[in-house]
């Protein structure tokens, strides 16, 4: 019987060990922030704090945060260009949603980066006029701007707001 009551200790002891580290594995990985690191920005806000409150406050579509690959593939933007960055983008393809905060190395690189963006948004335009007119208004008002390296922009129902937040 105290053989059966140790096994019963060891087990219900692991099950607690495992369901603990589960915890704080979740805990660390709930920050779905593509910032390449956690800088402050000029404003002093972070971007992934930026990201996050542009995620609560606008309403998105599903939305994913874009890897490496996928910036370059997408937007032709090298993260050797980048000091950080944080972009966003509807998956599925339905919706032309996205958007981005990018701090380039230097300005330069950032007026590159602007110029891949507003050819990213005429791609954009010129995909979403047939495929689902209804959502042109998102682009129709969307934005990309450049402050120094920093470059921003976003495609969304609420392209004020998110300039707000970002900018």
């Amino acid at each position: 019987m105290k053989k059966i009551n140790k096994c019963i200790t060891a087990a219900a002891l692991a099950v607690v060990l495992m369901l603990a580290g589960c915890d704080n594995k979740t805990e660390n990985s709930s920050d779905n922030s593509s910032a390449v690191n956690s800088k402050q920005t000029d404003n002093s806000v972070s971007i992934s704090d930026k990201t996050q409150s542009l995620l609560d406050t606008v309403e998105f579509p599903e939305m994913n945060a874009a890897s490496e690959s996928l910036l370059d593939t997408l937007f032709g933007i090298s993260t050797d260009d980048l000091s950080e960055y944080s972009v966003y983008i509807c998956p599925t393809g339905a919706y032309p949603d996205e958007f981005g905060i990018f701090v380039a190395k230097d300005e330069s690189k950032a007026a590159d980066i602007k110029d891949k963006l507003d050819a990213r948004v005429e791609n954009q335009r010129s995909t979403y006029e047939t495929y689902t007119p209804d959502e042109m208004y998102k682009l129709d008002n969307c934005f990309v701007k450049m402050n120094g390296n920093t470059v921003i922009y976003a495609i969304c129902a609420d392209n004020s707001k998110a300039e707000e937040i970002l900018g």
